[in-house]
């Protein structure tokens, strides 16, 4: 079996080193400089649903990325708290702690607390990452956006993500499958299901809801509040994330645009998948998943919107829609990656959400059609869309 270059490298540093080789995110290709901050933010409004303290009320950690001028400055860490969160990762994915050694050295591209460029107001995107995530899973695709004269928020979903670390000190940790777990990994009845699943997804929702309240009501720094476009705001997720959005974007009138990167649709209510939402909505996953249901899902609640499109591309896996195949070569090695050129993939996709984006936000037509797009970086798709007469 012949073995790709880059695989043979990344193998012989994990056996030399001991450890994954990570990349630093690719330089994004717009023209505004990014500065990145973060908050924690409390809903003195709605208890934790997580936990049994009565007294615990939801807390959660934001990333927000933005144009700034600044030139120079401190870049931001890809991952914070880097022993702990890269112990987490590995918990979540059941490898060695050492092996994520070198993640926790690894840079952005974003300037940490940069001034925001204030001669314009961006357009507000929300992202909300998977189960065992973290808000920083994409940065590519944010600082892609940022660069591009966005203002994108992290959402870090408490207990949903592979860990949260507050100002305090205090941890959230990984709780999302705890009650499958108690039954003995055997598959959940569909009361079961609902019981855990409809609860989380109306909590991550929620917090959705409350990071577009609290910049409604200004009560994050002026600076930042000041460049924001409250008219012009839309939503994207990966997985369990890509659920959130689409639960958002049907209750929150607020939201102009969703686009779900390979999400998992099963957990959606039958009657959003029935009535479908008004925004215009972009679906891009894998070719095939292995749940049944998840494209059944999807293809009925496409057929009910108003505006859809769904973009399928063969030859990639459910991590290719995160940051993991370009963060390191390993992850084609490790089974987390698909067999298509990372490069390539991640041109596609930056270039199909961008468009999107700026088609729904920015009043600007798509760049290219799909399949042009498609062919511009030698990546097959499936393309189906749907749009009301």
């Amino acid at each position: 079996m012949k073995i790709h270059p880059h695989i043979f490298i990344s193998l012989l540093a994990i056996v030399l080193i001991g450890c994954i080789p990570f990349n630093s995110p690719s330089k994004p290709s717009g023209i505004n400089n990014i500065g990145t901050q973060s908050f924690e933010l409390l809903d003195s409004n709605r208890l934790e649903w997580f936990t049994d303290d009565e007294d615990d009320y939801r807390r959660i950690m934001i990333q927000i990325w933005y144009p700034t001028k600044d030139k120079q400055g401190e870049k931001e860490l890809y991952i914070d708290h880097g022993d702990i969160r890269s112990k987490a990762l590995a918990d979540y994915f059941g490898y060695k702690p050492f092996l994520f050694k070198n993640l926790t050295k690894i840079e952005t591209n974003s300037f940490k607390n940069a001034r925001p460029d204030l001669n314009q107001k961006y357009p507000l995107i929300i992202f909300s990452h998977g189960l065992g995530g973290f808000r920083a899973q994409n940065t590519i695709m944010v600082e892609e956006l940022a660069s591009h004269g966005y203002v994108v928020v992290g959402i870090e979903h408490a207990y949903d993500a592979n860990i949260s670390v507050f100002n305090n000190g205090d941890i959230a940790d990984y709780r999302s499958d705890s009650n499958f777990e108690q039954m003995n990994n055997s598959r959940p009845s569909p009361e079961e299901f609902w019981a855990l699943r409809l609860p989380q997804l109306k909590t991550r929702s929620a917090d959705v809801d409350f990071v577009l309240d609290q910049i409604e009501n200004e009560r994050l720094p002026q600076s930042i509040i000041n460049i924001m476009d409250f008219e012009s705001i839309g939503v994207f997720g990966h997985s369990f994330g890509g659920a959130t959005s689409i639960y958002s974007s049907y209750s929150d009138s607020r939201i102009d645009a969703c686009v779900n990167l390979d999400g998992w649709m099963v957990p959606v209510p039958d009657n959003i998948i029935n009535d479908g939402i008004t925004q215009d909505f972009m679906y891009i996953g894998q070719k095939n998943w292995n749940e049944k249901l998840n494209y059944e899902k999807l293809n009925k609640f496409i057929e009910s919107n108003s505006s859809s499109s769904k973009i399928l591309i063969p030859g990639t896996t459910h991590y290719d829609y995160s940051d993991t195949p370009y963060m390191s070569s390993a992850a084609k090695l490790l089974k987390k990656s698909g067999n298509l050129e990372n490069e390539k993939l991640k041109n596609i996709l930056n270039e199909l959400i961008l468009s999107f984006f700026n088609k729904n936000l920015k009043d600007k037509k798509l760049m290219t059609e799909y399949y042009d797009l498609a062919s511009k970086y030698e990546i097959s798709v499936i393309v189906e869309e749907y749009r009301d007469q």
